[in-house]
């Protein structure tokens, strides 16, 4: 009879360290949905900005890109995936050329996003250059 209490004692051992390496396998997958989760956002945070800055490009080509704050040049409807709501804020800052229109500027794009599962802030610059300023 001792032998079979050692051996439903190692039964239980043996099934404790199993539900252990569950719990554990668990935990990581948690983790990493989570970051990936957080990784989707971060790339939807570049694609905005990158929005941001190819209107400010276009702007600048055109000589119609102002100093100051700059709004959201995409569409409404981009601010928006997925239960999440992300926001942009763009600052265009500059200096005047050798005559004495803007035509380097600096863009600053913030996204900031949140949602009941995510949130997260992502801050971009760029110098943007005016094109074809002799013809």
């Amino acid at each position: 009879m001792a032998k079979e209490r050692g051996f439903i004692l190692l039964e239980v051992l043996v099934a404790g360290l199993a539900l252990l390496a569950m719990a554990a396998c668990f935990a990581l997958f948690a983790r990493s949905m989570e970051l990936r989760a957080a990784d989707g956002c971060r790339v939807r945070a570049i694609f905005l900005a990158r929005t941001q800055f190819a209107s400010a490009q276009a702007d600048a080509n055109e000589g119609r890109l102002a100093l100051g704050g700059y709004p959201w040049q995409g569409e409404a409807g981009d601010l928006q995936e997925g239960g999440i709501d992300y926001t942009v804020e763009t600052n265009i800052s500059g200096a005047p050329d050798a005559e004495g229109t803007a035509g380097l500027y600096r863009v600053a794009v913030q996204v900031a996003w949140q949602g009941e599962t995510a949130k997260g802030k992502l801050e971009l610059e760029r110098e943007v250059v005016r094109h074809g300023q002799g013809e």
